[in-house]
């Protein structure tokens, strides 16, 4: 490190005209290399004994006055700032604050929209028989703007590829027919990982809710013109338009 220093010294006193001859472009970008490894090494060693003085229980009022900060909150906001720019041993880096609270928003609105699922099953249930009850419904998704989209690129031999066959029409079936054997059976649904949690109606309330919710999800395809053409089913159209919206400003609250 005494070595490197001296070198980033003698470029910088060249850069001013202190020494001769002047910096070359060489000399320049590794004497900013140089900066950002040093500034690395810094943070990372700054974190290390921040750590190591409050393990040792050394006040932050102490630490930020050997940090020339003004306060102990000063010198907490550091530490909390070096903590989310230094990697973990996996590689990767910590969230920061806006991601924990966009993460944290995510949470609560799935879960908003998991309880307004629970409390409209039957209108979801309902309006998905009905959707899957379309003898070509398969065939719409498969003619369906989104379908085509995906089918448009030309292979590298100049051919085009097989016409794409869109899955969510068979998922949607097969969580339709899932939910008709809970309600035939709901103890066959009862993990037994969950063995011993406790309550199990609430881990059957929380079983149909996953079924229901994925339902939603899939029911949100025919909710977009770009995957089904709905336009000679009115009533079927905005029965699903209608879900997906009261579903989604249930989620924003």
């Amino acid at each position: 490190m005494g070595e490197v220093a001296r070198r980033y010294d003698q470029i910088c006193q060249r850069a001013q005209g202190l020494l001769h001859p002047g910096a070359t472009e060489t000399d320049i970008l590794a004497a900013l290399l140089v900066i950002r490894v040093l500034r690395d090494k810094l943070n990372t060693d700054e974190l290390m004994l921040i750590s190591l003085a409050r393990s040792q229980h050394i006040t932050w009022a102490r630490i930020a006055g050997a940090l020339e900060m003004k306060n102990r909150q000063s010198a907490e906001r550091r530490h909390l700032q070096l903590s989310q720019a230094h990697p973990r041993v996996d590689g990767t880096l910590p969230r920061t604050q806006s991601e924990r609270v966009e993460d944290a928003r995510e949470r609560r609105s799935r879960r908003a929209e998991r309880d307004w699922a629970r409390r409209n099953a039957r209108t979801i249930r309902v309006t998905a028989e009905t959707l899957t009850s379309i003898p070509d419904l398969q065939q719409r998704a498969d003619r369906s703007q989104e379908a085509t989209l995906m089918a448009a690129p030309i292979r590298r031999d100049g051919t085009k590829p097989e016409p794409i066959q869109m899955t969510w029409p068979g998922a949607l079936k097969q969580c339709l027919a899932e939910h008709v054997r809970f309600q035939a059976a709901p103890e066959d649904h009862l993990c037994a990982e969950r063995d011993g949690l406790g309550d199990e109606e609430w881990q059957l309330q929380q079983q149909e809710v996953d079924i229901l919710h994925r339902m939603l999800g899939l029911l949100r395809y025919a909710a977009d013109p770009r995957h089904l053409d709905l336009s000679d089913h009115p009533e079927l159209c905005r029965k699903i338009a209608q879900l997906e919206y009261e579903s989604q400003q249930h989620a924003r609250r």
